[in-house]
């Protein structure tokens, strides 16, 4: 001990004889479009560099006795500053330093050559190229000029990015194919909650946020110790927009044209900022994106869980749908910071988003197995309301240590909120479905529907098109009004989080953090589906006659421009005019029930409904340590680690059959666990502009919420069943990374790279299917898979040909592809014995890759954009074998924009998204078997920028 105390004592002593020798310097880089974060600032001998952050801040230590400083920012003329302290003064503070752009200062052939995006491309790089993690980064501007109205269309365009979509707008992200809920989308470091109709899962739904609320987006594929470890694919940080130094103002107008609903769009942006003192800033944002929007699609439910091998290809169900969505999403952002003095800041960050999606369904089920057609028509608003607030406070306790820590409050709300003559309370989605008998032809021999290919005696429908040949008509007057059901979901999540930082630089080469966080979430899911149907269909004496479609106030079917256009219009002869909204409003009503003996067969207090609802608490206990340490003057590693405590207790019901009877009985589960999250990433400097880097992280990914539910939900309208499991373990992940990275001067990149990680507790969903009021109804429930791996090679290349003459110096090209593949062992039900089979994860492409051509002058940018994802596992059916499995069919959407600036303020533009209506497809266990295919066309819109 005494020993230990003494070297304590002489380390200090060093300690102090080297910082009495040294000058402190700070300041603030910018350019004249604002902060530059992670700048270089290097001692002049430039042997010792510190990072701006993301408010363009420094603070260097140099000798005694030295006369300047050098700023380097890539694309920007590096700058050198003198330093003036006095003999007494230990620290100087230079203010702001201003760089200027490369391209304002040099000319080729006496033109000067320049482009409106290359500043946010410069900080884009800049921050990718200092950063200690392998990471990329989409800026404000980058996401401007691309045709991408949501924030997960603008990611999409980073490397190892998919996302999945919803009537052709981006909704969730997925990196380097790992599944939605292994990724964590945060916002300003922070994982937000997340509230929809249709999914419970950890996911943000991007679509609600809108790009313009965005100043940039960094992707974290290996984490930090500083960082929550939740994150097995990587973290997705949407840095909201920071208070200004000057007056700013910006208004984006635009209107368009989607050609799936044939209707307008129109979207209108404006952003506000000012310093109204010295110390005092604020910056205020708001959007609002108006559209309709739309699918065609038609899809087949095969008998997969029949026993019999060839039965089990048969067709139940043809189903085909057209969707019409009335889409608003509407957005605000303010941020306030206060310089309270040089050593202490707070400030205070909020947003609100709402997402409105007024959906209208008509629907026509051909039933094979029962020997029906359904007509099926839907319509409601889907409400999603999402606010954070957020307090905070930087604080500079001493020239070495630093503290930061915030507050925040964070919900998200989901509701149906349809039809509006019913009470609030009363609200939900309504359903209406009517039935006709039927008799179909083209059957096999021993009269099951099928595609040629699986045919017994080879009758059957082509592998890509299956129609219902139908031997007598849809007739008005024989179909009949079978059930009306309203489906009600509210369901919220709330979060409360508190967090602390410290950071104590203990030299200019090594920086020790530590930090802890507490995370406190509610989780609360109301579901019920109230179900009626006529009593003469149920025999009971004194009702009313059957109430036919030909009674009731019909309109068009949804032909929006005609159903199903690419494939030729096949189904016009067998689709006939549905009901429209206001007669489906008026069905709920007391008067309507009563006039037709409308009899409940499915209420509040039935077991169904009682076990589909769930609340749920998660309290999370955070705390890491690590350090940045500059090993040599090329050499930098952080290390460390994080640990995370975690308590979960979900409430819930239980359908428990008793006799002839069933009832919903109270479940309650807790559980604890605690995830022990090492962290190494390592970064070698070849020279100036040549990187390498490797990593070591561990790292976990949560179950869903709604597959913690104890009890059981089943949803009538899409005939599903959700079994909940509250013992799922989350799944862990033991990743490497290796990457190489080269830097060009004129802002462009090659980099090439691999990662491997050993996965263990893998959940996934499983598939049967249930007979239910003489329905066949897709049961899903989570499991745990033992293990798994996950390997993946990814390459990015990014270039402006400026060498080359006359106007090819204005082209440039983005490309990047990733490699993925996978292995786990999913169980095979065989009777009572139980095999397994090797197969990929589920949703992860093998193939991904992202390319854009460009044109780029001072005032006119020409893009071109494609993005691909190949083929995945999308469901997995362990009773029924991978002859079985859904499988999503390889995607190629190609978009385009252009802008052409009338002034330095004044900038006209134009977007198209999915020029060549690329469908999404999936299909049935061979990519020749086709089980949906869905269409939404391409959207497009013109509009002016003003910046002032």
């Amino acid at each position: 001990m005494k020993k230990l105390t003494s070297t304590l004592a002489v380390a200090l002593f060093f300690v102090s004889i080297q910082s009495y020798a040294q000058i402190q310097v700070s300041g603030k880089i910018e350019d004249s479009q604002g902060k530059l974060p992670q700048a270089k600032v290097l001692t002049h001998d430039k042997k010792t560099f510190v990072l701006t952050d993301n408010q363009g801040n420094f603070s260097i230590t140099i000798p005694e006795g030295s006369a300047s400083i050098i700023v380097s920012y890539e694309g920007y003329t590096d700058k050198t500053i003198d330093i003036d302290a006095s003999a007494n003064s230990k620290v100087a503070d230079l203010g702001v330093i201003v760089l200027e752009n490369r391209e304002q200062t040099k000319s080729i052939e006496g033109v000067v050559i320049t482009s409106a995006y290359k500043p946010s491309q410069a900080r884009a790089l800049n921050i990718k190229k200092n950063s200690e993690t392998i990471s990329d980064v989409l800026a404000s501007d980058a996401i401007g000029k691309l045709p991408d109205r949501n924030a997960a269309e603008a990611i999409q365009r980073l490397p190892a990015v998919t996302i999945e979509r919803d009537m052709g707008e981006g909704r969730f992200a997925a990196v380097r194919g790992t599944p939605i809920q292994w990724s964590s989308s945060t916002l300003n470091g922070n994982r937000m909650p997340s509230a929809s109709g249709d999914y419970a899962n950890r996911g943000l739904q991007m679509d609600i946020f809108p790009s313009e609320l965005i100043q940039f987006v960094k992707l974290s594929k290996t984490l930090t110790p500083d960082m929550d470890g939740d994150a097995i694919g990587g973290t997705i940080d949407f840095i909201t927009k920071t208070a200004v130094n000057k007056e700013t103002l910006s208004v984006n107008v635009a209107g368009g044209f989607v050609n799936q609903s044939k209707s307008p769009s129109y979207n209108a942006s404006v952003v506000y900022g000012n310093k109204i003192t010295d110390k005092l800033r604020f910056i205020t944002s708001a959007v609002i994106w108006n559209r309709d929007t739309g699918i065609d699609n038609f899809q087949m439910v095969y008998d997969f869980n029949n026993k019999d091998r060839i039965k089990s290809f048969a067709i139940n169900q043809l189903q085909i749908r057209d969707y019409i969505a009335q889409r608003r999403t509407l957005g605000f952002n303010g941020a306030l910071d206060y310089q309270v003095n040089k050593n202490n800041k707070l400030y205070f960050k909020g947003l609100y988003s709402q997402y409105i999606d007024g959906q209208n369904v008509r629907e026509t089920y051909f039933n094979f197995n029962t020997k029906n057609v359904q007509l099926q028509a839907r319509h409601s608003d889907y409400v999603t309301d999402l606010y954070s607030f957020d307090l905070g406070g930087e604080h500079k306790l001493s020239d070495k240590l630093k503290l930061d820590w915030s507050l925040v409050k964070a919900r998200s709300s989901f509701e149906f909120n349809s039809p509006k003559n019913l009470s609030k309370e009363e609200r939900g989605y309504p359903i209406v479905l009517f039935r006709q008998n039927m008799t179909y032809g083209n059957l096999s021999g021993n009269g099951l529907k099928y595609l040629a290919m699986d045919s017994p005696d080879g009758i059957g429908d082509a592998s890509d098109l299956v129609l219902p040949h139908n031997l007598s008509a849809l007739d008005p007057a024989q179909i009949y009004l079978y059930q009306t059901i309203i489906s009600r979901n509210k369901n919220s999540e709330r979060d409360y989080r508190g967090q602390f930082n410290f950071s104590y630089r203990l030299n200019d080469k090594i920086n020790l953090k530590a930090g802890g966080k507490l995370v406190d979430k509610d989780k609360n899911f109301v579901s019920s589906v109230y179900v009626w149907m006529p009593s003469k269909l149920m025999g009971i004496p004194g009702s009313a006659p059957l109430v036919y479609l030909n009674q009731l106030q019909t309109e068009d079917f949804a032909y929006h421009g005609g159903f199903l256009n690419p494939l030729g219009q096949p189904y016009n002869n067998v689709i006939i005019n549905q009901i429209n909204n206001g007669q489906i409003d008026q069905m709920y009503t007391p008067e309507f029930m009563a006039a037709n003996t409308m009899f409940n067969v499915q209420g509040a207090n039935t077991a169904s409904n009682l076990a589909a609802s769930y609340s749920g608490k998660e309290n999370v206990y955070s705390a890491y340590v690590m350090g940045n340490f500059r090993l040599t003057e090329k050499l930098t590693m952080i290390g460390g680690f994080r640990n995370e405590y975690n308590v979960t207790n979900f409430k819930g019901n239980s359908v428990v059959i008793k006799g002839n009877t069933t009832v919903a009985e109270p479940v309650e589960k807790e559980n604890t666990y605690n995830a022990f999250l090492p962290m190494v990433n390592m970064k070698y400097n070849l020279d100036e502009n040549t990187i390498l880097r490797a990593s070591y992280t561990r790292s976990f990914a949560r179950p869903d919420f709604s597959d913690l539910n104890p009890g059981l939900q089943i949803n009538d309208a899409l005939q599903t069943i959700t079994e909940g499991n509250a013992g799922l373990k989350p799944t862990y992940a033991n990743s490497f990374d290796l990457m190489f990275e080269k830097y060009f001067s004129n802002l462009g990149i090659i980099s090439v790279g691999s990662f491997y990680k050993s996965l263990n507790s893998i959940i996934y969903q499983d598939q049967t299917t249930e007979q239910r009021n003489g329905l066949v109804y897709l049961k899903s429930s989570p499991r745990n898979l033992e293990k798994g791996w996950l390997f993946g090679l990814e390459a990015n290349f990014s270039k402006r040909f400026t060498e080359l003459p006359g106007f090819l110096q204005h082209f440039g090209f983005e490309g990047n592809y990733t490699f993925v593949d996978s292995k786990t062992e999913i169980p095979v039900y065989s009777g009572t014995s139980v095999e397994k089979i090797e197969t990929t994860l589920p949703k992860q492409a093998k193939h991904i890759f992202n390319a854009s051509i460009f044109y780029e002058t001072d005032k006119l940018m020409l893009r071109l954009a494609g993005n691909y994802k190949g083929k995945y596992l999308n469901a997995i059916r362990s009773l029924a074998g991978p002859d079985h499995y859904q499988w999503f069919d390889k995607n190629f959407t190609l978009d385009a924009t252009a802008s052409y600036a009338l002034s330095k303020k004044i900038r006209l533009f134009a977007e198209l998204n999915n020029l060549f209506n690329e469908p999404n497809r999936f299909y049935h266990g061979k990519q020749d078997r086709t089980e949906s295919v869905s269409y939404t066309g391409f959207r497009g819109q013109m509009g002016v920028s003003l910046n002032f």
